[in-house]
């Protein structure tokens, strides 16, 4: 953000312009910092699936099979009991930050949609639209913000 902040120092554009730009990537850094959350719930959610696996396999492997009635053996086992509630809570938190990012997503896409749509009305005046293509090229190269399209 102060990258940005120091390049659109150097641009001689409006204020409206500058503010617009850093609300904008104010929302892109808060969807990145939701797809990382997703992506660490993710792992961890597999992560433990696996080791449930793994732990499940052994268990039936060491004990000879289930016995008679599989839920007793899983009931029986405080830790497949831990695992399954494990399980259980990481899916509802990955789906809680699933709908954070995809907010943060949309607010990116909001921001970025009304910037191209009212581009020649924010781009007012000559100057300003010349500095408009490399904004946008730095916005593209440095911050992964596409204004060029849709």
């Amino acid at each position: 953000m102060k990258e940005l902040e120091q390049f659109l120092k150097t641009m001689n554009i409006s204020e409206e312009i500058k503010i617009t730009l850093l609300s904008l990537m104010k929302k892109k850094e808060k969807e990145k910092k939701a797809e990382g959350k997703l992506n660490k719930v993710g792992y961890a959610t597999i992560a433990v699936i696996l080791l449930f696996v793994g732990y499940f396999y052994f268990k039936v492997r060491l004990v000879g099979g289930l016995g008679p009635s599989a839920l007793s053996f899983i009931l029986g086992d405080i830790i497949i009991l831990t695992f399954i509630a494990s399980l259980f809570l990481l899916i509802f938190y990955m789906f809680e930050v699933k709908r954070k990012f995809d907010k943060a997503e949309k607010d990116v896409d909001k921001i970025r949609d009304d910037l191209i749509d009212r581009s020649s009305i924010i781009w007012r005046t000559p100057d300003e639209r010349k500095l408009r293509y490399e904004i946008y090229k730095y916005l593209k190269d440095k911050q992964d913000i596409n204004l060029f399209h849709k």
